[in-house]
């Protein structure tokens, strides 16, 4: 199979959503044909099963395997290089049962939201976090983009060219707020797009944003790097204050 990339107006190059329907049907035919009755699960997550990808959007899969041994890693990476575009397109997680089992509570979210199953079930392997878990995950993400913003600023270092690692973490500041939002109005929130309109804290707004146009902004972050990095430093604060007073409120409420 053969994929043409479409051409955006912008010049740059991406697949669209026939193409990618076409892909994940390869590769789930591949997954089928090799493992058999092994295999467990399959599920697509990420920007395109958001219907929101960009064109450096990875098709993102997570596939689970009764068990995964030294010859399933060759089969599987034998049927990713396969499959067209592989290279720049191909991306996810490979586990097995125990190993799902046993993944941090907080990250069997993403099996639950935003994630559309192509094969099998996991629901009689594991259930949906608790929000604690949801709590624990919001924590880790803030904390780390705390540290790293702050590190940056408080230390030497040539802020034009260091904001452009900053990606993941202007991501996880969405991760963090789509976990918020579940907890507090019971809605999970997909898009970026969504989650803006819904958000009233101007920087919970903003880092959104950058982390949906992080490509587009690439010449304004190299000209003002402080302030994305301040940005940075400044929600991931607000966000451990939001957290203080939430277990404040919840210790009170069971007592």
């Amino acid at each position: 199979m053969r994929f043409t990339f479409s051409r955006r107006q912008d010049g740059c190059s991406m697949l669209d959503q026939s193409q990618v329907d076409a892909w994940l049907a390869d590769f789930l035919a591949k997954l089928r044909k090799r493992f058999g009755d092994r295999l467990v699960f399959v599920g697509h997550h990420g920007s395109w099963a958001r219907g929101e990808p960009r064109p450096e959007s990875d098709i993102d899969c997570t596939v689970v395997l009764d068990r995964v041994e030294d010859d399933d890693l060759t089969t599987f990476r034998d049927i990713i290089n396969a499959m067209p575009n592989a290279q720049s397109v191909a991306s996810g997680l490979l586990l097995s049962v125990a190993e799902l089992k046993q993944m941090p509570r907080y990250e069997h979210m993403q099996f639950f939201y935003g994630c559309k199953v192509f094969h099998g079930s996991i629901d009689h392997l594991i259930t949906p976090p608790p929000s604690e878990s949801l709590i624990a995950d919001i924590k880790f993400k803030a904390s780390d983009n705390l540290h790293a913003a702050r590190h940056y600023l408080l230390f030497p270092h040539d802020l034009p060219k260091v904001v452009h690692k900053l990606k993941y973490h202007f991501k996880n500041c969405f991760y963090a707020l789509q976990w918020w939002v579940l907890i507090n109005e019971s809605k999970f929130i997909p898009r970026k797009d969504d989650i803006i309109e819904m958000l009233d804290d101007t920087d919970d707004k903003e880092v959104v944003r950058v982390a949906r146009d992080w490509h587009k902004l690439e010449d304004d972050r190299t000209q003002r790097p402080a302030y994305y990095i301040e940005l940075l430093e400044r929600w991931s604060r607000g966000m451990i204050a939001k957290l203080e007073t939430y277990e404040k409120i919840r210790g009170t409420n069971e007592t």
